[in-house]
């Protein structure tokens, strides 16, 4: 199996690589279907294009490749490579299906927070966004006597008309009036 020394002293794992320059191979495969591709002898192998007499040129003549994190929106796969033919045939691969198993989890995990903590930047810029555009209501409200629903409108308009956002507008609006810049309420997570 081509390992970290090899890796040290100057061998490369050509797997990845060359696949995804031909964007087709084991690693791929496993990849995009979401199954474990063994391949017993790259000499005996005839997908993936000339991937397979690329391998055994590097001296790889078999290799296991397992889908990891497939059903997430980051995937990829973990790829073991062997020189001799059925490098994996004896091996009990109990372990790493486990550990892809685990980074499996790990990467859901990862996205999960990520998605999570992108919805808040989200709520937290909606939740500014709708103060200032508040306060603006209640200058125009005050200013013409009317409705939130009309000053929203009168916003509205000016926002279109302008062609700036709605909340740039209130900015300017309050920063006119008041000599400053808005206020926003500061959302802080528990301690």
């Amino acid at each position: 199996m081509l390992d970290e020394h090899n890796v040290r002293r100057g061998g490369a794992l050509p797997g990845p690589v060359k696949q995804y320059g031909q964007d087709d191979g084991p690693c791929l495969q496993a990849l995009r279907s979401g199954e474990e591709i063994i391949v017993p002898d790259m000499l005996d192998e005839s997908r993936w294009g000339d991937y397979p007499a690329y391998a055994v040129s590097c001296g790889i003549r078999s290799s296991f490749s397992l889908p990891i994190a497939s059903d997430t929106h980051t995937a990829g796969a973990l790829n073991l490579y062997a020189g001799p033919a059925d490098g994996f045939e004896q091996t009990d691969l109990t372990a790493l299906r486990s550990l892809a198993a685990q980074a499996t989890g790990g990467i859901a995990l990862a996205q999960r927070i990520s998605d999570t903590q992108e919805f808040a930047d989200q709520l937290r810029t909606a939740m500014q966004s709708r103060s200032v555009i508040d306060q603006a209501l209640g200058v125009i409200m005050g200013q013409r006597r009317c409705t939130a629903d009309a000053a929203f409108g009168i916003l509205r308009s000016a926002s279109q008309h302008r062609n700036i956002k709605l909340r740039d507008l209130c900015t300017e609006l309050i920063t006119n009036l008041t000599g400053q810049a808005p206020t926003t309420p500061e959302l802080r997570p528990r301690a």
